[in-house]
């Protein structure tokens, strides 16, 4: 007998030592692919030094990085428009409407809004469901000296509906809540339009005071080409000495390094417009000129009444006082959730079956029977760890934080309208001096041309009123762009947009 058990216990051993080893292998396997998991080891998936760039193939994790195939290939919008036709500030803000990323963000997130409204609006109606559990099972059934299997093959159809009667407000606080959620979803969705459309109307004014600097800067180049040649002239006759003429040459080159600034400045206002517009710069349709265009003397309410304007009609304001609303909603909502909830329940199904049993073998039995229920459910966490009362505390902390941020956005908008009223008040009176200048300077140099021509000035009289000269172009230029900039401000700091834009 001895003997029978040392040979079962060899293969017992045996079998211990191949399952320990087994685990063994197991453990370190695990342990190995653990070491990759970021909950243990969080520092392999981020930079590894603060003077080093991340990089994704060395941290050894799967990056993708390709913009199309993950949000889809870019597409400019379907509208049809004539070919080579040049778009104005009106069909550029229509193109940006419909093409701009982040006002297509804000619409959806809006539209979010709107189905979480709806999602906390479903507490107000009963909940209907239906159920069905079919199938068959055989199960061993132990009775005293003998067994036997059960077989039985059984369908429960089970119709249920809850509703429930009282909640002390939870329901419509949670529904005020996303409401006035919503409605600050709007307003910011409403506020992006505006920020949309202000950003197009500078970037537009910007590039086309771009182009007439670089046409102002090809004028500077003739003028500059015009004084080398007059004193060529004049040196060739010995009238002049080769000072001046090196001056002269000075003068040009200066003008050419000018005229390449200007040509960058254009390529830089045409990627603004672009993003602004929402496009890829590579994508962009030609753009008019702003052409002749009525500067606007003064605006039409006083400082006081722009501000008034600006508490009634801004967007961001109003969506900020949505948001509050909401807070004051959700501490409705903590209040609430110190009461009871009321519920009703009931259901009604039928329980069909057959089955046999083995042993002792009995025949198939087969049967259907209703079966319902009606329930009146109260509920009533009467004590959760002063979870209830921080709750309260915190609703209301967040309602008088989102008040404070109301009035300080308040402030800001009244010095906002503030600012951009006088600004624009400064940018119409430096508009018309630069007019003022650019005709003085424009005369200076024609008088300084024929005085030069005649010998009656000098060289550096005449480089001195080419560059007042142009100094006095790009000033007038930048001064009609920050006039036009400046009205459109005046509308986007109030909360509209400008007539000429709509």
């Amino acid at each position: 007998m001895k003997n029978v058990l040392r040979s079962c216990n060899l293969p017992i051993r045996a079998g211990w030592l191949v399952g320990c080893l087994a685990l063994a292998s197991l453990a370190i396997s695990s342990c190995t692919s653990t070491a990759e998991q970021p909950e243990f080891n969080p520092d392999r998936w981020a930079p590894r030094a603060t003077e080093t760039e991340w990089d994704a193939a060395g941290s050894g994790q799967r990056v993708s990085v390709d913009v199309d195939s993950t949000v889809g290939p870019f597409r400019m919008s379907s509208r049809p428009t004539p070919a080579g036709a040049e778009y104005d500030l009106p069909a550029l803000i229509d193109l940006a409407l419909r093409q701009n990323p982040e006002t297509r963000g804000s619409w959806e997130a809006a539209r979010g809004a709107a189905a979480g409204w709806s999602i906390k609006r479903a507490p107000f109606y009963p909940l209907v469901g239906v159920s069905s559990d079919s199938g068959y099972e055989r199960s061993v059934d132990l009775v005293p000296k003998h067994w036997g299997t059960l077989k039985n093959w059984q369908s429960v159809d089970q119709f249920t509906l809850e509703y429930v009667l009282v909640d002390f407000g939870r329901r419509d606080a949670a529904a005020e809540s996303a409401r006035e959620q919503l409605i600050a979803a709007n307003f910011r969705f409403n506020r992006e339009i505006q920020n949309t459309v202000f950003a197009v109307e500078r970037s537009f004014y910007l590039l086309d005071a771009e182009r007439a600097g670089l046409k102002a800067a090809n004028a500077i180049v003739a003028l500059a080409e015009t004084d080398r040649r007059a004193v060529e002239k004049r040196h060739a006759l010995g009238l002049a000495t080769k000072p001046d003429l090196l001056l002269a040459q000075q003068r040009e080159s200066q003008a050419q390094y000018q005229l390449q600034d200007a040509e960058l400045e254009v390529s830089n206002a045409q990627a603004d417009l672009a993003v602004a517009v929402g496009l890829r710069v590579d994508s962009m349709p030609p753009v008019q000129n702003v052409g002749a265009v009525n500067i606007p003397a003064t605006l039409s309410e006083s400082v006081e009444d722009l501000i008034n304007d600006a508490i009634r009609e801004r967007p961001d304001l109003a969506a900020s006082v949505s948001s509050f609303r909401a807070r004051e909603a959700n501490a409705a909502l903590a209040r609430a959730d110190m009461y009871p909830v009321l519920s009703f329940a009931s259901d009604y199904g039928i329980h069909a079956f057959n089955y046999r049993l083995s042993n002792p073998t009995t025949p198939q039995y087969t049967a259907m029977a209703p079966e319902y229920a009606a329930m009146l459910t109260l509920r009533w966490d009467v004590f959760a760890g002063m979870e209830h009362l921080n709750t309260i505390y915190q609703a209301d902390d967040d309602r008088e934080s989102e008040r404070a941020h109301v009035r300080a956005l308040e402030i800001d908008v009244a010095g906002q309208v503030w600012r951009a009223y006088y600004a624009f008040q400064t940018a119409v009176r430096r508009y018309h001096y630069a007019e003022a200048l650019l005709a003085a300077s424009q005369s200076a140099y024609d008088s300084n041309l024929r005085s030069y021509n005649r010998g009656l000035a000098t060289i550096v009289d005449l480089l001195t009123a080419d560059r007042d000269l142009a100094d006095a172009k790009y000033t007038t230029i930048q001064s009609r762009a920050q006039v036009l900039i400046s009205a459109v401000a005046v509308a986007y700091s109030v909360g509209t947009i400008s007539p000429s834009s709509k």
